[in-house]
């Protein structure tokens, strides 16, 4: 069923054209790299067209040939010609992509058509697959009109057959999220899973995707940051040289590409800074050549997200190739047919679509670069980071998080951030738009404790946030140059650790010591219990700088010995000044743990207790020197007192 449209040259650059394409912001700021032109950036849209599918289509598709791996909606009829699968990656696609919900219920999405043409297809229409990785997404395969007079339960399968009274008629098969259990269940699970449902929605955005196009014929225009590129050599390799930075745009007519089998870059290659356009127009039969580096030795499909092949016109439009075609294809009002030898690693969007026998898989590689319309006002927005360290640290964060929302939006991946002050963006964003940015929590320094973030916004006024998580927001103003620098400040701790050896001549220890401690003169509860294996306590934060001192409760001789007074040495820490007793040290301030290592020695045989173990040897010697005074004061007085009563 073929789609007729006329053009329109109406796009709504703030609404409609971001979403081959992520929101503004994002396609310059995830990349912590050159600062972007404008016009790889300038949409702004946080509603997708394509809904995030991997083959869109506006009216009827037949497919056949090789699987495609992502998700399809089609509008009309769908049939195939062979058993074929729509499924989760087998191969290089990439495994994190969403699955499109239905409006109004919370259906993943793997396929969805108006009505499956059973009656006309041969063979199985398998979507998912029970040998898909464990945790790989699955979705539904839904229908807007029902076909089909019966289902079947195979296992976790569900099938729609076709008539059984035609032959060789195709059926179709879902391994869906939540099978039914039994078959007795399928009356009622099928039209909740299957339909008929009101599908319609899923491919509603094409009048966006013809406004895309239309932009797409209109560049470079009056839009900075846009430069036309050109071929250049000879056939079979021809050469492309693109401007870093910008988005190229490369018109070509078939004949251009006629004995070409490949690209070359001879200088930038599309990136998330430096995007690249094909223009197809003045015929309907192209032969695409691969790019050399594309997917050289396993880069999984680099440029994919940076590339987009448009055609604007409607009818037939053929696309073959002898390798890969990388990028999306946008051909939104053309009844497509494919005959690619090689996957076609992107999106493909067209109003019918022909998938011929043989032609080659298709990739989920969503677009994620931007079409700029010249009425879009816009400012511009870039982040930056600084790191404030007090103390020394082992290893720094190289990377911090930031969450993102945009006119409320919650947009995904998070934006990574490095901490050496490396500016993301400028990203050109729509005039009007609210951006909120909120920090996630940054990764655990060991002795170190974050301090509250500090925002400073430039160049526009900031606004009370209103999302969970956002910390600082503000609307982007018509020509602005909003700057915005997050600070973060990591301040270090004290840290001591205690270790316990003990030589207990043979006589036996206790399996644990117990000690005070202070800390800045200031006791500590409760108290320090160690192992006497020689098991580490800690370490042990403390505030950075501060002064600790430790005081060993007495053990409990043991039978036939007695404890000496205890050791004590400190590595990283200095030794200080002891206030009760004890053995005193100053911590640092960030990573460096200021080890404690005690040892108490057992004498055999007996021998003069210490009074308190904590006493080290000066200490030690000081007490018998006092004792020693004390017992000649007191034999002195006895001797002058004896005397005094004999005389």
């Amino acid at each position: 069923m073929p789609t007729a449209r006329s053009h329109s040259r109406t796009l709504v650059a703030a609404v409609g054209v971001g979403a081959l394409l992520v929101p503004a912001v994002a396609a310059a700021l995830t990349v912590g790299a050159a600062a972007p032109a404008a016009a790889i950036s300038v949409c702004g849209a946080t509603n997708d067209p394509t809904r995030g599918f991997t083959v869109l289509v506006e009216g009827d598709a037949s497919v056949a040939g090789s699987e495609i791996e992502g998700t399809m909606a089609v509008g009309g009829s769908l049939s195939w010609k062979n058993t074929f699968d729509v499924r989760h990656s087998t191969g290089q696609t990439p495994p994190g992509y969403t699955l499109p919900i239905l409006d109004g219920t919370t259906l993943p999405v793997r396929v969805s058509a108006g009505a499956y043409n059973l009656a006309g297809s041969q063979g199985i229409l398998q979507v998912g697959s029970g040998a898909d990785q464990t945790g790989s997404p699955q979705g539904e395969m839904l229908a807007g009109t029902q076909t089909w007079t019966t289902s079947q339960l195979k296992g976790q399968e569900v099938f729609i057959p076709a008539d059984l009274e035609v032959d060789g008629a195709g059926q179709a098969r879902v391994v869906p999220p939540s099978p039914p259990t039994t078959a007795d269940e399928l009356p009622q699970w099928v039209p909740q899973h299957i339909g008929p449902l009101v599908v319609a929605p899923l491919t509603s955005g094409f009048p966006t995707l013809d406004a895309i196009a239309d932009a797409v014929s209109d560049l470079p225009g009056a839009n900075e940051g846009v430069s036309a590129v050109t071929l250049t050599g000879d056939a079979p390799e021809k050469k492309l040289e693109l401007v870093a930075g910008d988005l190229n745009v490369l018109s070509v007519e078939p004949e251009q590409f006629d004995g070409v089998t490949a690209l070359n870059f001879t200088g930038a290659l599309p990136s998330s800074t430096t995007g690249l356009v094909i223009r197809l127009s003045g015929g309907t039969e192209f032969s695409i050549p691969r790019f050399n580096g594309a997917n050289d030795s396993g880069t999984n499909n680099l440029f994919a997200p940076w590339v987009l092949w448009s055609y604007d016109e409607t009818g037939p439009l053929t696309l073959t190739s002898q390798d890969r075609i990388t990028g999306t294809i946008l051909a939104p009002r053309a009844d497509l047919t494919l005959q690619n030898a090689s996957p076609v690693e992107g999106q493909v969007i067209a109003s019918t679509l022909t998938k011929a026998g043989g032609s080659g898989e298709i990739h989920h590689y969503a677009f994620a670069g931007c079409i700029p319309d010249d009425a879009t006002t816009v400012g511009s927005v870039q982040l930056s980071k600084t790191l404030v360290v007090d103390g020394a640290f082992d290893a720094l964060p190289v990377n911090v998080f930031v969450q993102y929302w945009v006119d409320g939006v919650r947009q995904l991946p998070d934006l990574s951030v490095e901490t050496d002050g490396t500016v993301l963006g400028p990203a050109a964003v729509p005039s009007g738009t609210v951006v909120e940015l909120g920090e996630a929590t940054p990764a655990t320094v060991p002795g170190g404790v974050w301090q509250t973030p500090v925002w400073t916004v430039t160049g526009t006024t900031t606004i009370p946030p209103t999302q969970p998580g956002a910390q600082v927001a503000f609307v982007v103003e018509e020509d602005a140059d909003v700057e915005i620098t997050l600070s973060d400040t990591l301040v270090g701790q004290g840290r001591f650790s205690i270790a316990k050896s003990v030589d207990d001549a043979g006589l036996g220890a206790p399996a644990t010591f117990t000690f005070q401690w202070w800390v800045d003169d200031v006791r500590q509860s409760p108290d320090l219990v160690v192992a006497s294996d020689g098991t580490v306590l800690g370490p042990i934060d403390v505030a950075p700088d501060s002064v600790v001192e430790l005081v060993e409760v007495r053990p409990t001789n043991p039978v036939g010995g007695t404890w000496t007074a205890p050791t004590w040495a400190v590595t990283g820490g200095t030794a200080a000044t002891p206030q009760h007793g004890g053995f005193a040290f100053t911590v640092g301030r960030g990573s460096a743990v200021s080890a404690v290592q005690v040892t108490n020695v057992v004498l055999p045989g007996g021998g003069a207790q210490l009074a308190v173990t904590g006493l080290d040897d000066v200490g030690a010697t000081a007490l018998a020197s006092a004792l020693a005074l004390l017992l000649g004061a007191t034999l002195t007085f006895a001797a002058r007192r004896a005397r005094t009563i004999r005389e």
